[in-house]
């Protein structure tokens, strides 16, 4: 095990799930992980939105590792104030697209429609639901969107 490329070859290396806040989808499936999967081993990490994410990593023994964005670290003055924040309409972040599907139930529970979502969209410069990877509705009321591309420039 003192020779990194036997080391490599043999355990693997970690991948890059997120990269500046955006979902690599060609790396999950790499990974054969889904959304979900993604998902629920953000929330194992205590993170309750992709959108709160700088970076994960999927580690070679199958857990992640989280870098949150800076703003949502440790201790922040957003973190203080999470139980009394007057802006809040949610009480956790709702996923409404998955892989260009959007979720009905979730959109009907959060007493949200289709024209809101496209109107959404189009705010963020979507064209099509086809063009995006994942979609959440924040807890403010506000659209997280990651395309389908994964191109960083």
């Amino acid at each position: 095990m003192k020779s990194k490329k036997a080391r490599t070859s043999i355990e693997g290396e970690p991948i890059i799930l997120i990269r500046n806040g955006k979902i690599m989808d060609a790396a999950l499936r790499k990974t054969r992980l889904d959304i979900d999967a993604l998902n629920v081993l953000l929330r194992k990490k205590n993170v309750f939105s992709i959108s709160d994410v700088d970076y994960a990593n999927f580690e070679t023994d199958g857990t992640l590792s989280v870098l949150k964005s800076h703003m949502k670290q440790t201790v922040t003055k957003g973190d203080m104030n999470t139980s009394t924040n007057p802006n809040e309409m949610f009480s956790l972040p709702t996923a409404v697209i998955t892989a260009g599907k959007v979720n009905s139930p979730n959109l009907n529970k959060l007493n949200l429609d289709q024209n809101w979502l496209e109107q959404q969209l189009k705010l963020s410069g979507v064209n099509s639901v086809d063009d995006v990877f994942y979609a959440e509705v924040q807890k403010d009321g506000s659209l997280y969107v990651d395309r389908n591309d994964d191109m960083l420039h």
